[in-house]
């Protein structure tokens, strides 16, 4: 029995688990900055929210207001559904960076972002020419 070989197999597992908690760590942290804007009725609703999903802001032109409560609320709807999109999106692709798009991070990313957003993030590099419906590109 090489006990010596275990042991240093042993302490190179638990640095490399170490590094990957730093990694983490860090990664958390950057993803807690992550937000996302959605608009709807050709920018007359627009929608903040954080990387919660809590809606942080709604901006209302009078175009807005004049289209009727109907129309109103789902606009208001879909521009919130679009920051969600936005900030899944963004994860989604920071996890792919960071761990790679077959890593354990990144699936259990998009599965949490899918359940809680009801949305599914777009791994895809960010193609500053083409937008979802609703999301604001810049």
């Amino acid at each position: 029995m090489d006990v010596e070989g275990m042991t240093r197999r042993i302490e190179d597992q638990v640095r490399a688990a170490q590094a990957h908690a730093e990694q983490m760590k860090a990664w958390a942290g950057r993803i807690e900055q992550v937000t996302g804007e959605g608009t709807a009725m050709r920018g007359a609703v627009r929608v903040s929210v954080n990387n919660a999903g809590v809606v942080t802001g709604l901006q209302l032109t009078d175009a807005a207001l004049d289209s009727g409560p109907a129309a109103l609320s789902g606009a208001i709807l879909a521009a919130i559904t679009a920051a969600k999109q936005a900030v899944a999106d963004e994860t989604g692709r920071s996890a792919v960076a960071e761990f790679g798009r077959d890593g354990e991070v990144t699936h259990l990313m998009v599965a949490d972002l899918s359940k809680r957003f009801g949305v599914t993030p777009d791994l895809e590099p960010k193609n500053p020419f083409i937008a979802r419906p609703g999301q604001v590109l810049g």
